[in-house]
């Protein structure tokens, strides 16, 4: 989990402009909310993204992330998978889409949270964990491609 944390704080690091936060603010502030008997994670955001040899782009991404509340997972737990399967799948998708190392791609990367979407996002990352294990779906909206892998608990952590 070392490796993940890393490359998470690299990732918001990278991604956050330290004059454009009021971290004061973001550290006080909750990231999971609770909504009837489930813990929820929201979060929109646009990415300006500037790599050499390509035109600049932008891509709007929406993650969404649930699970029960008081069940098996623990809300620290649900807070660091959710970052985690979203920071390597983010990253290693968009870094191998323009060809590039992740580190050069975190390198072009300015990040802005909205705080709803701005018509449909680009690119949906939604997060299911139940006690049983947990789903991941990765959403490309504009082609409607829809990539999802599920499995128990056993088997991720058998890996």
């Amino acid at each position: 989990m070392t490796n993940a944390f890393a490359g998470m704080m690299l990732l918001v690091l990278a991604a956050t402009p330290v004059s454009a936060q009021d971290w004061r603010a973001q550290l006080k502030s909750d990231v999971v909310a609770i909504r009837g008997a489930k813990m929820i994670y929201d979060e929109v955001g646009l990415y300006k993204i500037k790599v050499a040899g390509y035109d600049p782009a932008q891509v709007q991404v929406k993650v969404h992330s649930e699970a029960p509340q008081g069940g098996l997972v623990s809300r620290d737990n649900f807070v660091a998978l959710t970052t985690q399967l979203f920071t390597e799948t983010f990253t290693t998708a968009m870094a191998e889409s323009y060809q590039v190392p992740a580190s050069q791609f975190l390198q072009g990367l300015d990040y802005t949270e909205l705080k709803s979407a701005i018509g449909t996002p680009d690119l949906e990352l939604n997060l299911v964990m139940t006690n049983e294990g947990m789903q991941f779906e990765v959403v490309n909206t504009s082609s409607g491609q829809r990539t999802r892998q599920t499995q128990t608990w056993e088997q991720l952590f058998a890996k």
